[in-house]
């Protein structure tokens, strides 16, 4: 538990939450020309590796750093369970619309509702442990 690691997870917190609420306010005729570009070059051969990476990144490497930052923010258990769990349901809906854009099937209304709702329970989440740090370091 240091206070550099809380400052960190600040940071963190706040690009998080920027980030969500820039995907809360996007229109959905923007979000799927978007997702129909995403398809035709992740269907294009030689680029599986690269998509893997990326994948690894934002969904594994990305949460887990947020995670880590928050325990050694010295954020209390029961908050960094339901973060855990937080982003793999995240994870899990990225990684589920990718799979149905790689199959062909485009991007739908209900994407997009599912996609903001997680949005902003993602602002939630930034915006509670923000508020959890600084109850614990003042």
């Amino acid at each position: 538990m240091s206070l550099f690691q809380a400052k960190l997870m600040a940071v963190f917190s706040v690009v998080y939450a920027g980030i969500n609420v820039h995907q809360l306010t996007s229109a959905y005729d923007a979000v799927r020309e978007k997702a129909q570009l995403f398809a035709e070059i992740a269907g294009t051969e030689g680029v599986s590796w690269r998509l893997r990476l990326v994948r690894a990144l934002f969904y594994l490497a990305a949460p887990l750093v947020y995670l880590f930052t928050m325990i050694g923010a010295g954020l209390p258990g029961s908050f960094l369970v339901v973060a855990g769990i937080k982003f793999w349901m995240s994870s899990f809906t990225g990684l589920r619309t990718e799979r149905r854009l790689l199959r062909g099937e485009g991007y739908s209304p209900r994407d997009h509702a599912l996609a903001r709702f997680d949005a902003l329970l993602n602002v939630a989440l930034a915006g509670a442990a923000i508020w959890l740090v600084l109850r614990v370091w003042m």
